[in-house]
């Protein structure tokens, strides 16, 4: 399932959690959060995907019928990186601060591109990278080749300041940064690696994403 299918809640403490059998070894798990009667379901085995009483950050999607379908794959309890929800949060983060950033870098981001939109190396980590540190978002960028120029930077607290830079095309980087990881696996207990980007990274957890650092 794409990113862009899927709704998110996050730090959702489960209760109601039953499970109903449906046939064929299958089961239907359903839950409500103790704040609201919203019911979540999905089906799996007869084994308990959750446990009454835990906070979980949970990725789902709704079905024509209005129901919501959680995605067994983007449910986590909520002091545990699952990666695909903490890129989906990352997005809605930088969603929230689009208007902001876009000013910033067309305010203080020049080059002579003419091929498409350009992001200043900071803004483009800001708005498509923040899952992920700065330098493995570069890094990964310049591994894989994505279409970037030169560019100068101002620095509008500082007089004078034109810095040299690089920016890189819009075109393509939400899509890269999607394949990053959605094709990561987890190799130690902090770092992740992906057959698209030849060194091991960390995915930050939601409650560590920020645009500050």
């Amino acid at each position: 399932m794409k990113s862009r299918d899927l709704k998110t809640i996050y730090d959702v403490i489960v209760t109601e959690y039953k499970m109903e059998h449906i046939g064929e070894g299958r089961f239907l798990h359903s839950f409500k959060p103790k704040t609201t009667n919203t019911l979540y379901q999905f089906e799996a085995n007869g084994v308990a995907e959750m446990e009454e009483g835990e906070r979980y950050n949970i990725g789902f999607r709704e079905d024509k019928d209005g129901r919501k379908i959680v995605d067994l794959s983007c449910i986590s309890k909520s002091d545990t990186v699952n990666p695909m929800l903490s890129y989906i949060y990352a997005k809605e983060f930088s969603k929230a601060k689009h208007t902001v950033n876009k000013q910033k870098n067309d305010e203080r981001v020049t080059h002579e591109a003419t091929d498409g939109y350009y992001w200043g190396k900071k803004y483009a980590w800001r708005e498509f990278g923040l899952v992920i540190s700065k330098d493995a978002f570069y890094a990964y960028l310049e591994q894989i080749g994505h279409p970037k120029v030169p560019c100068i930077t101002a620095n509008p607290d500082m007089a004078f300041s034109n810095d040299p830079s690089t920016a890189y095309k819009e075109e393509g980087l939400a899509e890269a940064m999607e394949l990053l990881i959605t094709t990561a696996e987890k190799k130690t207990k902090a770092l992740y690696q992906s057959p698209h980007y030849s060194k091991r990274f960390s995915i930050r957890g939601i409650e560590a994403i920020t645009d500050k650092k």
